[in-house]
Order: structure tokens, then C-alpha cells, then sequence
């Protein structure tokens, strides 16, 4: 399952607009381009750009909503993009195979129990009431060898099945309920806030928060750039560390200002955004919380070797 560099480039999309990239801050606003996806786990960037932190930091930014990490991974591989988030799995992938991804900011944290953003669903009239229950059946995942497909590979190795006997699929979040009421697959691993509108429309239920129960505690997904970029631009970059921090002390201290910034970002409906599962938000990045998916994404092949979460830590990035 491992992906070479070569295959890494050409799952990568192609088509950001080109920005130059900023050299230096200086008195007037800087401009730079920042690739986000439009899901809950990018709250704090919401909150900072409602509230105007950015922009007090000194900072002009084109937000750009993009589909998915690969295309994001591309916009910031060719500078096209200054800033961009991504899933930790695509970030150790690029890294074994050379690129110079660092990770600049917290991010989305899932926690077992209290703040899980992920679950395993199947119809509510389905016999699957276990783990094993999936073997010789079909489970959709948004991606192949990624964070979603490892996490439920584990899941059922964990509770008494053989992943090995199951067969996955690539499906995208938003199309997985619909694929499972008309019997195309057996379950989902699907994501907030696919996973509350699918059981509030009556026909799916949850059979587990896989996540929590591999990884009690792990960061999901954060803020990457490149390593000589930010040697380059070090004053644009610890401006933008500082407006994404204003951001998450600003979730902690009005919940409901928050959510309404879900609403407006992320195209949440008002109802789906007071109940779906939330990460928490955390400033600082934890070695002890990456080295657990890196050495877990190096188990299942994802990657070709394991190495210190140090390694993909920029030096800029507040620790925890």
C-alpha cells in the first residue's frame, strides 16, 4: 500500500491560479493565498476571518475552498498556495518520499468519547452489530490508503475481524448515505456532519466511533507549508500562527459565535450545526499525538517507514 513519489504527484490535481509569493511584511497588508476545505475541522480559520485576526496580524489572505488535501498538497508543492491544510496521513506520505511539509499550527483534534468527528454506519435494519460482522462485506471510505481507510482497517483488527476480508471502496462523503440505502455497499466511514444527517434522516445508525477506540487521542488534520518557504517568510508565517491562535481562543470563549461561523463557512444547515460531533482545538502540536498515526500509518504500509514526529514539526509551530 505504500505510494511512491511518483504516484503521490500524479494523485496530486492541478489547477490553482498563480500568486507571487510575499518576501517579507512590511508596512502595508500582506497578501498571500491560503487553500482550506469546507468542513467544521477548519473553525478556527472561520473565527479569524469573521473577527478579523488576520487581518490585525497584518495579513491579506484569498481564502480558497478547495475539494480535498491532494489538490491543496499541490498548491503548496508549486507556491501557488503559501498555506494549506491537510490530513496528517498526506503530510507523512509526502514526507517519506522527500517533500518539505512541515506542519505550522494546531489544528482538529479527535478525543475518544467526548469529542469524536467520525464513525463506522450501517442501515438501521442491517444484521452487522460487530466487527466481525463486515468480514466479506464492503465498507466506503473517502480515500484509499488514507487516514479514513486506515483508521477503520484497525478498527476491525482491533475488535476480533480480519480487514484483510473486507473489501473498501472509495466513495465521497457526501454521496456514502445514498450508497448505502441503495445497497451498493454494507457500511460507511464517514464524517461530521455526514454522520449526524444520515442518522437523523432515520435510515442509518451507528455501529462505532472507530477512531477514538484505535487512538484515544490524535490530531486529525492541521496547517502545513512548505520548510523553505517559511525559511523565507518567517514574519508572514508566525503572523498567520498567531491569527489561527486568536481564532481557537475565540471557539473556547463563545461556542455559539463558533457555530454560526460553521454555518456561514462550511454550509452547515442551523440545525446539523448544534448537534453533529466536534474536535477540539488546540494551539500547540503534541510528538506524542503524530507519532501514534505515524507509527500506525506505518504498520498498515501506508508509508514506507516510520520517523520522529519531529521531523514534520516546523520549528514555528507552538508545542504542546
Amino acid at each position: 500500500m505504500g505510494i511512491t513519489r511518483r504516484k503521490f504527484l500524479t494523485r496530486l490535481t492541478v489547477g490553482v491560479a498563480s500568486l507571487p509569493l510575499t518576501q517579507r511584511l512590511g508596512f502595508a497588508q500582506v497578501k498571500g493565498k491560503l487553500g482550506y476545505m469546507k468542513i467544521v475541522d477548519n473553525a478556527a480559520m472561520f473565527m479569524a476571518m469573521d473577527k478579523g485576526f488576520f487581518k490585525a496580524e497584518g495579513l491579506e489572505l484569498e481564502t480558497v475552498p478547495m475539494a480535498g488535501g491532494a489538490v491543496i498538497v499541490q498548491g503548496v508543492t508549486s507556491g501557488d498556495l503559501q498555506i494549506g491544510w491537510t490530513n496528517v496521513i498526506s503530510l507523512y506520505q509526502a514526507h517519506v518520499e522527500g517533500f518539505d511539509f512541515k506542519l505550522i499550527a494546531g489544528g482538529a483534534t479527535n478525543v475518544k468519547d467526548t469529542n469524536e468527528t467520525h464513525a463506522i454506519e450501517v442501515l438501521k435494519t442491517s444484521p452487522v452489530v460487530r466487527a466481525k460482522d463486515l468480514e466479506g462485506k464492503t465498507i466506503a471510505v473517502n480515500t484509499l490508503n488514507n487516514i479514513v481507510h486506515l483508521m477503520a482497517m484497525a478498527w476491525l483488527d482491533k475488535n476480533g475481524a480480519n480487514s484483510s476480508k473486507v473489501k473498501f471502496v472509495e466513495i465521497p462523503f457526501p454521496q456514502m448515505e445514498a450508497a448505502l440505502t441503495a445497497g451498493k455497499v454494507d457500511a460507511i466511514s464517514v464524517q461530521e456532519p455526514f454522520v449526524t444527517a444520515a442518522v437523523e434522516k432515520g435510515g442509518a445508525r451507528v455501529l462505532a466511533h472507530p477512531w477514538g477506540e484505535v487512538i484515544p487521542k490524535f490530531l486529525i488534520a492541521s496547517w502545513f507549508a512548505s520548510e523553505k518557504w517559511i525559511q523565507k517568510n518567517k514574519q508572514m508565517a508566525q503572523a498567520f500562527v498567531r491569527a489561527i491562535n486568536r481564532g481557537i481562543d475565540a471557539i473556547h470563549a463563545d461556542s455559539e459565535a463558533s457555530r454560526s461561523a460553521m454555518i456561514k463557512w462550511a454550509g452547515l444547515s442551523a440545525n446539523l450545526a448544534g448537534k453533529i460531533g466536534l474536535p477540539i482545538f488546540e494551539k500547540g502540536l503534541s510528538d506524542k499525538d503524530l507519532q501514534s498515526t505515524i507509527d500506525l500509518t506505518a504498520k498498515y504500509k501506508m508509508i514506507s517507514r516510520s520517523f520522529k514526529a519531529r521531523e514534520i514539526v516546523s520549528d514555528l509551530a507552538p508545542k504542546a
